[in-house]
């Protein structure tokens, strides 16, 4: 492990001069706008697109499709992927266009049976059982040129609105495209919903203007929604998702629908703030539970149903079912370790034992673990299916699509990926993969590197400033947690956690203390003792208890003992 330590903290450092040190050193030049960005509300679909003529053809065109739509009485069918960012779009989509009056279904594909994305299966399912005039795709389509030229010989038109890596032409059977990679999957849903509303709310358009209140769903349910998928697909926090993520968060205080409020409760987080860490490892893993284990059909109509009685039904079975999860993914970690060669470059494991909507988790674990690109496969259907995670510089998608030859389809983004390939041919890939990673990664891309903001005086750190730097929030790729570094002596230690595998640290200099929370470090730190001085690395957050505040900080690193 490499540290990197951008500045070094005296005792006499002011703690404005701190915070402005943290603006610097994230470029942030203009810090009433970074902490005020534009609203949601000010940006509109079209601002995504530098082509404005063709953007508003495109509009014109799908304008004079939903309206020939509305007048036939046909169906329109929001197909949506089954993780968090999917279904919270498709939410958004269905829930704009039902209240707007059109007859739409929500489509979600069975993950074992369907596959991620488009399938002829579900095009083929959608023709039979509901002959739809519309397809729109949420968080997916941009790389599914074949099936979407299917569905158009079905006379079947499919507009996409998706967010991942495409090739280098769009699909060119698509009757409209709408994609940015600035944006989540709900968050190109989230404008893309957002313009029909306002373009159909015109005098001049033949569907009568929208059910009263459709607009303020943008400014809170909407909101929240779209600021889930924001955070839990991991995009940069920058910019227009920024300002998704940061109004989202204030809007679950808004909420007007039953699904999310129930989730909240039945996850104890109702009467408080919420923070991405809460939306990142509380609130999408429940809507993901469903797609994972069961269908994600569910996870949508938890969130879009209007009565209470059945969300919260269906937020204790996501409760109960991500709790499920988390077991078979502890179980299947602890299985695929026993497979690890510490030694390789890129770890790439296949078993048909572990469950295809967890093997993505299990790639995570052994990513953070390995500090290494990771691909898990598992049997699915007669073929393999296969999820892979990468570490920062190297791109796993574009790594996989090198391979295309011997996959049936890859897609995703430089972090993740998601594949399918002949069972026949795992063997082969599997050595395919090893021999590109030995000859392309180099070894020093496999070391950890943590960059610290600040190495600083354990006096230096105050409730004050935690205050401050929770006003740089929310946090996340772009916009990373402030990481400190202090010496300090341990004062204290205890396990914590309904399986002892935390640590609740309490470190103490001259008269200064700090306690602090060590997730899954009982293992790591098995030689810590009372009394020892140590170098923590950590994040720094203000505690709420009972009315009270406090200055606690997140471990993220224990370099060493003196």
């Amino acid at each position: 492990m490499e540290v990197d330590i951008k500045r070094t903290i005296k005792s006499n450092t002011s703690e404005d001069a701190i915070f402005q040190y943290l603006l610097k050193d994230r470029g942030i030049k203009n810090i009433e706008i970074f902490l005020n960005p534009r609203h949601p509300d000010e940006i509109s679909l079209g601002h995504f697109f530098e082509n404005k003529v063709s953007h508003r053809k495109s509009w014109r065109k799908i304008l004079n499709l939903l309206n020939k739509i509305k007048e036939n009485k046909k169906i329109i069918i929001v197909y949506t992927d089954y993780d968090a960012d999917g279904i919270t779009g498709g939410a958004i989509v269905w829930e704009t266009l039902h209240t707007l009056g059109f007859n739409v279904m929500p489509y979600v594909p069975d993950r074992k049976k369907e596959g991620y994305g488009f399938s002829e299966k579900g095009i083929n399912h959608i023709k039979e059982k509901y002959d739809p005039a519309l397809i729109i795709s949420v968080d997916h389509g941009i790389v599914a040129h074949k099936k979407i030229t299917y569905a158009k010989k079905l006379g079947i038109p499919v507009i996409i609105t998706d967010h991942h890596q495409k090739k280098e032409t769009e699909p060119e059977d698509a009757f409209a495209v709408f994609h940015t990679s600035k944006l989540s999957g709900s968050g190109v849903a989230y404008f893309f919903a957002k313009e029909l509303v306002n373009s159909f709310g015109d005098r001049h358009s033949q569907i009568s203007p929208p059910a009263s209140g459709l607009k303020s769903q943008f400014s809170n349910d909407h909101l929240a929604l779209a600021s889930i998928g924001t955070i839990a697909d991991l995009v940069p926090l920058t910019d227009e998702s920024r300002s998704i993520a940061k109004y989202g968060l204030e809007a679950f205080s808004k909420l007007k629908k039953p699904g999310l409020k129930e989730v909240l409760k039945e996850a104890r987080i109702d009467n408080r703030s919420i923070t991405t860490y809460d939306i990142g490892f509380i609130i999408a893993p429940r809507i993901n539970a469903f797609g994972r284990l069961k269908h994600g059909i569910e996870a949508l109509r938890l969130l879009c149903t209007n009565s209470i009685d059945q969300a919260r039904e269906l937020a204790k079975q996501a409760g109960n079912t991500n709790r499920t999860r988390q077991d078979i993914v502890e179980h299947s970690v602890v299985e695929a370790e026993q497979k690890v060669d510490p030694a390789s470059k890129i770890i790439v494991l296949f078993s048909k034992l572990w469950e295809e909507g967890i093997i993505g988790l299990i790639a995570s674990k052994l990513m953070n673990m390995y500090h290494r690109p990771v691909i898990i496969m598992t049997s699915s259907d007669g073929f393999a299916k296969g999820s892979a995670r990468s570490i920062p510089g190297i791109d796993i998608t574009k790594f996989l699509r090198d391979l295309q030859e011997i996959l049936i389809d890859v897609g995703g983004h430089t972090a993740a990926a998601g594949f399918t390939i002949e069972r026949k041919k795992v063997d082969e890939f599997i050595k395919k993969v090893i021999m590109k990673a030995d000859k392309e990664i180099k070894k020093n891309q496999l070391v950890k590197h943590i960059i610290i903001d600040m190495e600083i005086p354990l006096q230096k750190v105050s409730l004050s400033l935690a205050k401050k730097i929770e006003m740089l929030e929310p946090f996340g790729i772009g916009n990373s947690t402030p990481v400190f570094l202090s010496q300090a002596i341990l004062q204290d230690i205890m396990l914590v956690g309904k399986d002892q595998k935390h640590l609740k640290l309490l470190l103490r200099k001259d008269d200064i203390f700090l306690e602090l929370i060590y997730f899954n470090g009982a293992e790591k730190s098995i030689n810590l003792k009372h009394g020892d001085t140590i170098d923590v690395i950590y994040n720094l957050h203000v505690d709420e208890w009972n009315g009270k505040e406090k200055v606690k900080g997140v471990v993220r690193e224990i370099l060493h003992k003196l």
